[in-house]
């Protein structure tokens, strides 16, 4: 019962906070969007076949600004329906594993920042400074058929602290501490992350998201990932992508490692078609296993002069489990805009 009205809470407390900040307008903006998503999305591997609702799921997002320096942002993910096992089963998962730091949950992220000057000062739950531009995108615009395991079984979000220094518009060096996705629950377990990231802009062109993370898996166990996210503008409408890791995601030891490249490109064919595509290499120094992940994704926007509502198919491949998916969905934000 007290996790069921902690969930409501959660729920209506932006819906309310959106009321009161336009009666009152007081200038400081906020947003709000629910963010519902539908997937019929088949699977085929070693001659079967199974119907799954792919990434299904609804998400909220609440964020925005309560003074000039003091920002907020909320993302709840309400209900997800992958598993194979019984369409709500990620939905429950995310309940019952609502006070763990091994699982994702309910809330996504939940985090104020503060700014001063050229510093940022962010406190709460956060993503985690790993997994270059794969990780950076929403979980709720994603493919997950086409993403690295890293990026599958990793819980990235986390509870902590981060630090940052812009040195002008374009690049921003940030130090983050965190809980570990490898202790059972948040500061409890005594098991910490600690990472030195830099977001920046290269040539005018070249946009990096590049990180060193050490991982704590035990006490005086650390893992270190090095992340190197980097996207290319060729043209306005083309860009070349290059995602690598010291590090591959393991389902039973969460990660371990070895090594994950992920070439990958978007194209804007018109303002409202455009395509997408990566192929992926994985490679685990500890078992010596090699997988190959690929998908392509096209999608359109009906909307003029709006990307609100996204129709979308798509098809994935992963050499390991020798499964290809075919998925087929739209997407929606319902959005409340700021002020």
């Amino acid at each position: 019962m007290k996790k069921f009205l902690v969930v409501c809470v959660a729920f209506v407390l932006p819906l309310s906070l959106v009321h009161a900040q336009e009666a009152d307008d007081t200038g400081a903006g906020v947003g709000f969007s629910i963010i519902p998503r539908l997937d019929f999305s088949p699977e085929f591997t070693s001659g079967e076949h199974t119907l799954t609702l792919g990434n299904s799921s609804l998400y909220t997002l609440f964020e925005g600004n309560i003074t000039d320096n003091l920002s907020f942002s909320v993302a709840n993910h309400w209900l997800g329906f992958y598993s194979t096992d019984g369409f709500f089963d990620d939905t429950k998962a995310l309940y019952q594993d609502s006070w763990r730091s091994d699982s994702n949950t309910w809330l996504d992220w939940a985090t104020l920042t503060y700014e001063v000057g050229n510093f940022s000062f962010t406190a709460g739950k956060d993503v985690l400074q790993i997994g270059g531009f794969e990780m950076d995108a929403n979980d709720w615009e994603v493919h997950p058929e086409h993403n690295s395991m890293l990026w599958n079984v990793l819980p990235a979000y986390q509870w902590g602290a981060k630090v940052g220094y812009s040195f002008d518009d374009d690049n921003e060096i940030t130090f983050q501490w965190t809980t570990s996705p490898y202790g059972e629950r948040p500061f409890s377990s005594g098991l910490f992350n600690y990472s030195l990231g830099w977001n920046g802009l290269l040539f005018d062109r070249l946009e990096t998201i590049w990180s060193v993370t050490a991982l704590q898996r035990d006490k005086g166990d650390f893992l270190p990932v090095v992340s190197l996210g980097n996207m290319f503008s060729v043209t306005e409408a083309l860009t070349l992508g290059l995602d690598a890791f010291t590090a591959v995601g393991d389902e039973e030891y969460l990660l371990q490692k070895g090594f994950t490249v992920i070439p990958s490109f978007s194209w804007d064919a018109s303002d409202s078609i455009s395509f997408t595509g990566k192929v992926g290499g994985e490679y685990n120094t500890e078992t010596k296993n090699r997988d190959l992940v690929a998908g392509v994704a096209a999608y359109w926007y009906p909307l003029q002069d709006s990307h609100d509502l996204r129709i979308h198919a798509a098809g994935g491949y992963r050499h390991d489990a020798r499964l290809v998916t075919i998925s087929v969905g739209v997407l929606y934000n319902l959005n409340f805009p700021r002020n």
